[in-house]
């Protein structure tokens, strides 16, 4: 049996729409094994099949090698789920893995990251996702080119979770489909400063770097209680304040491991759970049990 362990991702990281992604201290783990018969424990009943997408994900990954297999996997899982911490990219990256080391197929990690962003169509959480880190991905013509970029320690991040769901396609709808080119700029030139303001410990430029004009700004309105949060985490003296993918989980960057005990709001709308985490820095993890 094998255990894989992958770990929640922030994605976006707010200038960096659909190329950027975090991996936090948040984890799914799925212990896995050759069967001759599809056996999928702890999700529900309906979840209990090939539509499952880990098991997509391990098909397609196995048909690369013109193989078929089914295979026994129980789900352990810490992430929340559709809050826009990644907990389907965990799916697919898991899938992924547990086909190339249950059938020695020696795909290298460049491929298995190939597959990946074709299942979930772009990179922002499985890269992060099966690399760790800090990750910034380029696709050309379907192939993803991501790269690692270190973070300074002193950086922590504190994920607030609520008690409802942004759907990716509501959260997709509400964006325009042109933006103005000043818009494009104002984002652009941000995503590059943030890297090197996280890599070098740069407090002041975080502050600016992590603002965003193609996508924040529309999909803020889908969260109810975003501008009551981000005017308290912003005084309690947070660096930034985002939205993870696409939410409805938001995100404060800050130099203090306990930033969560700061916040003190009481009169907003849903129930919100808050996680200090830090970066996951390692790949995604196989134990052979």
């Amino acid at each position: 049996m094998i255990k894989i362990t992958v770990p929640a991702t922030s994605a976006n990281l707010g200038p960096g729409f659909d190329t950027m992604g975090l991996a936090l201290n948040i984890f799914n783990s799925f212990y896995v094994e050759k069967s001759d018969r599809l056996a999928i424990e702890n999700v529900p009943e309906e979840f209990r099949n090939r539509s499952n997408l880990f098991v997509k994900a391990y098909d397609i990954t196995l048909a690369k090698k013109n193989k078929k297999a089914d295979v026994y996997v129980k789900f352990e899982t810490e992430i929340p789920i559709s809050r826009g911490l990644g907990s389907s990219s965990t799916l697919v990256v898991a899938g992924v893995l547990a086909a190339n080391y249950l059938h020695d197929l020696n795909l290298s990690m460049q491929e298995m990251l190939n597959i990946c962003n074709d299942i979930e169509g772009h990179p922002d959480n499985v890269a992060p996702c099966l690399l760790g880190g800090f990750v910034s991905t380029v696709v050309d013509e379907g192939i993803p080119y991501s790269k690692r970029i270190d973070i300074d320690k002193k950086f922590f991040f504190t994920v607030m979770v609520p008690d409802f769901e942004v759907k990716t396609a509501d959260a997709r709808a509400v964006m325009p489909k042109q933006i103005k080119i000043s818009d494009a700029v104002y984002s652009l030139s941000r995503a590059i400063s943030l890297c090197f303001a996280l890599k070098d410990g740069d407090e002041e430029k975080v502050k600016v770097s992590f603002d965003d004009k193609i996508h924040e700004p529309y999909r803020r309105l889908l969260i109810p209680d975003y501008e009551e949060l981000r005017k308290e985490v912003l005084k309690k003296g947070a660096l930034a304040f985002l939205i993870s993918g696409s939410g409805s989980t938001c995100l404060a960057i800050s130099t203090d491991i306990e930033f969560s005990k700061k916040i003190e709001v009481l009169s907003l709308k849903a129930k919100w759970k808050f996680i200090d985490c830090v970066v996951h820095e390692e790949e995604a993890r196989i134990e052979y049990l």
